[in-house]
């Protein structure tokens, strides 16, 4: 699905300079310049979007790594924060009855007697 939005001058200069394809790292010194960028003292926000022009779900980002770390830690104290959320719920609920009952359960998780018993026997609930 198409959808539509404004298009700024700075996403433009974003396509027109960080969008790269393999022919363009392949066949130029563009790789270099870009771990060349990265070499500089401090982190770079620099990314570049790589991708393969025969097949257009083949894309990737190409960034500093100490960015990407930061990125990293980041995302694990959000997850973090969410799983201690989550704990903190579950013990505040812990000895409330369930407000659904199981015959939902099961036919909301599309699942028969069959399927609960080798649930049960392999021991995976998840």
């Amino acid at each position: 699905m198409i959808q539509s939005g404004t298009v700024t001058s700075e996403m433009l200069a974003f396509i027109k300079n960080q969008v790269l394809t393999v022919t363009d790292i392949t066949r130029s010194t563009k790789l270099t310049e870009i771990l060349d960028l990265y070499a500089a003292k401090l982190p770079s926000e620099d990314v570049f979007v790589v991708q393969n022009s025969r097949n257009k779900d083949a894309q990737a980002v190409i960034a500093d790594l100490e960015y990407f770390q930061e990125l990293l830690m980041y995302k694990e104290a959000v997850e973090q924060s969410i799983d201690e959320v989550m704990h903190q719920l579950v013990l505040e609920r812990k000895d409330k009855p369930a407000e659904i009952d199981l015959a939902h359960v099961i036919a909301d998780q599309d699942l028969d007697m069959e399927r609960i018993m080798k649930l049960a026997q392999d021991g995976d609930f998840e």
